[in-house]
């Protein structure tokens, strides 16, 4: 952990505040979530009562998982940011190479994002303790969130 914290140090990276990721996050399910229900507007259109939206969800589950990691996976392997990351100025970088995380790794990081979020966000949760502001996906990941 020292090491790692050295060599960001030492390439100028600081680690993102866990504010600045919590917005981002925000942002990025407000997205993903409207795209969903665009894409679906017909379906949510005729749901009448919570509950329907709730079975209707429930039923979509597969297209919203895939929708949130291709998201996150092609943002995150190209640019290195999401559209929330770019709003809060800040960036996902490979903690071994300090660039925009390979196609693999961004793979990883978004489906253990997705698996976060359905345990209502208890591996985003680690990020309080974790000195890098590290949260469980970004330990698996190998990667790290800095200020950009």
């Amino acid at each position: 952990m020292e090491e790692i914290i050295n060599k960001l140090n030492r390439e100028g990276f600081k680690t993102a505040s866990i504010a600045k990721r919590a917005i981002s996050m925000t942002i990025d399910d407000i997205l993903i979530s409207l795209v969903v229900v665009l894409a679906f507007s017909s379906q949510f259109a005729n749901a009448k009562t919570y509950e329907d939206v709730l079975i209707l969800t429930n039923e979509l589950f597969g297209y919203i998982f895939v929708a949130y990691t291709l998201y996150h996976w092609i943002f995150i392997a190209v640019y290195g940011k999401t559209i929330g990351k770019m709003v809060t100025k800040t960036r996902v970088i490979d903690i071994q190479t300090f660039d925009n995380p390979t196609w693999g790794r961004a793979l990883i990081r978004s489906v253990m994002r997705n698996f976060d979020e359905m345990f209502f966000y208890l591996g985003m949760a680690y990020a309080i303790v974790d000195p890098l502001n590290r949260t469980i996906h970004d330990i698996v990941g190998k990667t790290v969130v800095v200020e950009d």
